[in-house]
């Protein structure tokens, strides 16, 4: 199977073990990130080594010329790990990267994809987000909801596009990650200890990873077959932290 796989936010924990799981799957044929910087030696080994790696720095999120989009013919789907802490922001700042970025890759790459063959954007959200106006009690949460929202309204504008949002709990990491923010340090020494009695509220990234490629794989439809219904915009239409679980555990390798 030939199958070529877009991912952003690679330096992240999410994006970082997506990159190594999407090298590792014999369905997928290339990885391409995009990023700002080179690749760190934390998240793959000597990257330019591997010829089923491709690492293209990018610097401007909200733009994607066609000169960039030639690069990326052929491309089926992308992991959109890209995102940061709300932490110190000003929400129409936050926006702009978490939303706003989002929204024009999403634009951009459905001139990859057609009708039948849709290209599929996957997108990291994240538990505590709500689409409904004002039911969000954190500025993450109303961000990540109005990005959510925006992404499963625009197939109906984008017919060859097909777009799934993901809420992870907290990601627990499968390596360390040097730039993680404090907090999920914290989170990743303390979690382990306490994992039997919320596995409701963790995940594992290599879990998340496993359940955001099956979706990528399998979602260019329009519609993952025995998850109907998600991808459409609400609440429900999002895949929650024990869905992604679920649809990792059903992933074929």
């Amino acid at each position: 199977m030939s199958f070529k796989l877009l991912i952003t936010g690679a330096t992240g924990t999410a994006g970082a073990e997506a990159v190594r799981q999407a090298l590792n799957h014999p369905s997928i044929s290339q990885v391409t990130v995009l990023s700002r910087r080179p690749l760190p030696s934390h998240v793959v080994s000597n990257p330019e080594s591997n010829p089923k790696l491709k690492v293209i720095e990018h610097k401007d999120f909200l733009s994607y010329p066609t000169t960039l989009l030639y690069q990326l013919k052929g491309h089926q789907a992308v992991l959109w790990d890209l995102g940061i802490s709300s932490a110190g922001f000003k929400e129409t700042d936050y926006e702009v990267i978490t939303k706003d970025y989002a929204l024009a890759a999403a634009k951009a790459f459905a001139t990859l994809g057609s009708v039948d063959e849709k290209f599929v954007f996957c997108y990291l959200s994240g538990d505590g987000t709500d689409q409904r106006d004002g039911k969000a009690w954190t500025m993450f949460g109303r961000v990540k909801g109005r990005a959510e929202r925006d992404l499963a309204l625009l197939p109906s504008e984008y017919q060859s596009l097909a777009t799934y949002s993901f809420r992870p709990a907290a990601i627990l990491p499968s390596a360390p990650i040097p730039e993680a923010p404090r907090t999920q340090k914290i989170l990743t020494t303390i979690v382990p200890v306490l994992r039997p009695f919320m596995k409701a509220y963790v995940i594992d990234a290599s879990v998340l990873a496993r359940g955001m490629i099956e979706a990528a794989l399998k979602g260019a439809s329009g519609e993952i077959k025995g998850w109907e219904g998600k991808g459409q915009a609400g609440n429900e239409g999002v895949f929650a932290n024990e869905e992604i679980k679920a649809l990792a555990g059903k992933a074929t390798r």
